[in-house]
């Protein structure tokens, strides 16, 4: 692309030098006296301007030019026209200030033409250059499967134990559940089956090499768990202000939407789509009062707070030792400066180095914060109504994840010791 530039400014260069903007000069000069030069003719000038040694220049005109004078003017100019420029300072400026003013749409139409040749080029080449990404991305991600194929492994097996059981667990109780309006199992099976889903991306991620992006991932799976022990411990109450928050979040989205939905080109609600969601939220608030309009105001009972924060929640749900954890993976979700010069993605005698894709390295924190935070909130969920199964279950994934954390661990020291694992 550096190269369409160049090609602009040389042109543009070109067009704002003295034998082409004084060519112009003449140029109009003599269409108001009636006569239009030639493309030879212009070219001819062009070459006679560069090497200009006097104020005035003479330009033969052939007779078929010439416009319909009286004889007198016929005389004048028969021998040839003669354009003075030794007076044309304003006009020439005023030539170039109106050269200037088009400049701009040229450029739009350079851009276009050549963005829509440019395009069409890499679509004709697109089926050659994707089949060697995707060669290289496949050798890569066997590569990350040879290195670190025990602690995936180990973790893939651990995301299969929960989800079945969590899959049980609501395959047996949730007819229970709905006929006893058990508010708290239903914000526990919804958490649970969602932290699965994250969990599995969490896998897709850190098989790719992504760790910087599997960790952001589990920043959020840190948020479930949290949510969920503080569920589990405020009781039913706590869990239907939870589930009805929902109308106040969606409240706010429509409130955005309104706001911009006509920038964006999309259809805006109408008045009684609007009516309605209204309408709900003004039931809540009436119901619970102002504080349930805030982001986490559902918790204010249990935290005696009128606007409780995560971190308040994460302090009562007793989860708040992750919170360092939590924070550094938070530099993966913001575009803080922290964000841009730490990537767990490098090795740490190359955080210089600008990480633009995936890498080998890096996987620990995510791969092992995944099976502690899956580990608690299956644990929250299976431990609401206990008995040996489950709690052999609850057992397993404990051991399992102090096992992930090490074995993760040792890959990571191994690759930095000696570049293998």
């Amino acid at each position: 692309m550096k190269t369409l530039q160049d090609v602009f400014e040389s042109q543009t260069r070109e067009q704002f030098s003295f034998d082409k903007i004084a060519a112009r000069l003449v140029e109009k000069r003599l269409q108001a006296l009636g006569i239009t030069p030639t493309k030879a003719q212009l070219a001819e000038l062009e070459s006679t301007l560069r090497n200009v040694q006097s104020d005035a220049i003479t330009l033969s005109i052939d007779e078929s030019q010439l416009p319909r004078l009286d004889p007198k003017s016929e005389e004048a100019i028969k021998d040839g026209v003669s354009i003075d420029l030794g007076d044309s300072e304003q006009e020439l400026d005023e030539l170039v200030e109106e050269i200037t003013k088009v400049i701009p749409e040229v450029m739009r139409q350079v851009v276009e033409e050549m963005s829509e040749l440019t395009l069409k080029r890499l679509k004709r080449g697109a089926t050659s250059m994707l089949k060697n990404r995707r060669s290289d991305s496949t050798s890569f991600e066997a590569h990350i499967a040879r290195v670190w194929r025990k602690p995936l492994d180990l973790l893939e097996m651990f995301l299969e134990i929960a989800l079945e059981a969590g899959s049980d667990f609501n395959e047996e109780f949730r007819p229970k559940a709905s006929e006893e309006k058990d508010y708290v199992f239903e914000v526990l099976t919804r958490l649970h089956a969602r932290a699965c889903q994250i969990a599995s991306e969490v896998l897709v991620l850190l098989k790719s090499g992504h760790a910087d992006g599997a960790h952001a991932r589990w920043r959020s799976l840190h948020e479930i768990a949290v949510v969920g022990f503080f569920i589990k411990s405020s009781g039913n109450e706590i869990a239907e202000r939870y589930l009805l928050h929902d109308a106040i979040e969606s409240y706010k989205a429509a409130q955005l939407y309104k706001q911009y939905c006509e920038a964006l080109g999309y259809e805006p609600y109408s008045a009684q789509e609007l009516a309605e969601i209204e309408s709900t939220y003004c039931d809540l608030i009436s119901r619970f009062g102002p504080d349930y309009r805030e982001e986490y105001g559902w918790a204010a009972p249990a935290i005696r707070k009128q606007r409780p924060t995560f971190r308040d929640i994460e302090q009562e749900a007793g989860l708040d030792r992750l919170r360092p954890f939590y924070k550094m993976a938070s530099h993966n979700v913001h575009a803080n400066p922290k964000g841009i010069f730490f990537r767990l993605g490098l090795y740490p005698e190359s955080q210089d180095t600008l990480l633009a894709g995936p890498s080998d390295t890096g996987l620990t924190d995510p791969g092992h914060g995944t099976a502690i935070s899956l580990a608690q909130i299956t644990l929250a969920l299976l431990t609401t109504v206990p008995n040996i199964d489950r709690l052999v279950i609850c057992s397993i994934l404990d051991k399992l994840q102090d096992e992930i954390g090490e074995a993760f661990l040792s890959v990571q020291k191994s690759l930095e010791r000696d570049g293998v694992p």
